[in-house]
């Protein structure tokens, strides 16, 4: 991978998934296990044909492992913010985006949150629609600003 955004975009892809009601027991385990979680991004990223540096596969197992551990608070903090609306009906392509960039807000403050909105959208204009990067971006904006 070659930016931080191909990065993202591998993480989204992965934890896309994690939306199936099948994978519920499976986000608590992985939430709760590194090795495990990191031999399922492995297995992911092998499946997919990709190439990651190993400081690229930190940052995605880093990302994933966050989101699975504190997708309570993050799902809690997202449906704050959806003025008239219900976390459940976003896309699962949009819920995933919200909690990762969510995640990021609060937890990774070295990453300006300029970017980790810009990328949100970026990556719901390629995978969704154009509205729902505007969406996602008042959304994440409410979410940083309550920081």
């Amino acid at each position: 991978m070659n930016t931080r955004r191909e990065t993202r975009e591998f993480c989204l892809q992965f934890l896309y998934h994690f939306q199936l009601p099948i994978f519920n027991e499976s986000k608590k385990i992985l939430a709760k296990d590194s090795v495990e979680l990191f031999d399922q991004l492995t297995t992911f990223r092998e499946t997919l044909g990709v190439t990651m540096s190993s400081q690229e596969q930190v940052w995605v197992s880093s990302i994933a492992k966050g989101l699975l551990t504190h997708i309570d608070s993050l799902e809690e903090m997202a449906q704050k913010h959806l003025k008239n609306w219900k976390l459940q009906r976003l896309s699962r392509i949009e819920h995933t985006l919200l909690l990762m960039a969510a995640y990021e807000l609060k937890h990774t403050p070295e990453t300006p949150y300029k970017v980790v909105i810009n990328e949100a959208i970026e990556l719901a204009k390629k995978y969704s629609t154009k509205e729902s990067g505007d969406f996602l971006n008042g959304v994440l904006d409410a979410i940083h600003r309550e920081s």
